[in-house]
């Protein structure tokens, strides 16, 4: 029996986790890019790096491994006094391996980067403090209202959403927000271009808006699930008229692994080769189940 073919279109250098997961559960994966990452010339990012490297920022906040690369290549220093937030394990391990301490690891989405943060400053701000040594949660009173709001640095992508930033300003933080990379379409294989429209994948998985967009741009053959790494993938994909069968619980590699099981398991069938399936009442279903397609 032929396996499910699985198209993973995240950039170069992402998604290895979820490609071994995804073959080891015994679907074939194909790799195919559907945007670069560009990084943003040096002097743009240096009036930046080098306020942040005189200590004029309370918080470096970064959202992404792809941030930290751009930012070290153009040679990020950050001083003593200054807090490193990271969203997500993996941008916390690209921190480390680059050498850099982080004080704060949020969940990976912009919701729980922007509570972490906000708990973290009110501790850090506290006068009577209990601490929680894992997410900084306090209690006792917050310190004076009128003290200077934090000032925030936060390079990210030149197509992310307002979210994080516009939660940070809302928890009271100055926010300066530039371009660390910027994503462009990848030139695609012809046997991608016939094969998503033309019914020759079981499930992609859609990790970005800007991917989820590229994919609508394509076509999704109605046979196809489409599962996604979270709300605001999701939120694009629906938007661009696709359809969404799954979501992850969480925007890792072991959640999306999960989703794609989910969108392309029956629920009566056997499982792949590995334990996936008893995981998967922590991702969503979004559509109904796909009406069963014979392989071509």
């Amino acid at each position: 029996m032929s396996r499910d073919r699985v198209l993973l279109p995240r950039p170069e250098g992402r998604g290895d986790d979820l490609t071994d997961l995804l073959e080891i559960a015994g679907y074939d994966v194909v790799r195919a890019p559907f945007v670069r990452i560009e990084p943003a010339p040096a002097a743009d990012l240096a009036p930046a790096l080098d306020r942040l490297a005189r200590g004029e920022y309370d918080l470096l906040v970064i959202t992404s491994p792809a941030t930290v690369r751009s930012l070290v290549a153009v040679g990020l220093q950050v001083p003593e006094g200054t807090e490193v937030v990271a969203v997500g394990g993996a941008t916390a391990r690209a921190l480390h391996e680059a050498g850099l301490e982080v004080d704060l690891v949020a969940e990976g989405s912009g919701a729980a980067l922007v509570e972490a943060v906000r708990r973290r400053r009110e501790a850090v701000g506290s006068s009577d403090q209990v601490t929680n040594p894992e997410l900084g949660s306090v209690s006792g009173p917050v310190s004076d209202s009128t003290a200077p709001a934090p000032r925030v640095l936060l390079p990210a992508s030149s197509a992310a959403a307002p979210t994080v930033r516009e939660g940070l300003e809302g928890a009271g933080m100055r926010v300066e927000q530039v371009d660390a990379y910027h994503p462009e379409h990848a030139p695609l294989p012809a046997e991608v271009e016939r094969d998503l429209p033309g019914g020759g994948f079981d499930a992609i998985v859609l990790t970005s808006s800007m991917i989820a967009r590229r994919a609508a741009q394509i076509g999704v053959h109605p046979r196809t699930a489409v599962v996604v790494i979270g709300r605001p993938t999701e939120e694009a994909a629906l938007s661009a008229g696709l359809r969404v069968d799954a979501r992850a619980e969480h925007p890792d590699a072991p959640s999306l692994a999960r989703a794609v099981h989910l969108a392309l398991a029956p629920e009566t069938t056997t499982p792949p080769s590995t334990s996936l399936d008893s995981l998967t009442d922590s991702t969503s279903r979004t559509s109904p189940a796909r009406p069963a397609a014979p392989k071509e």
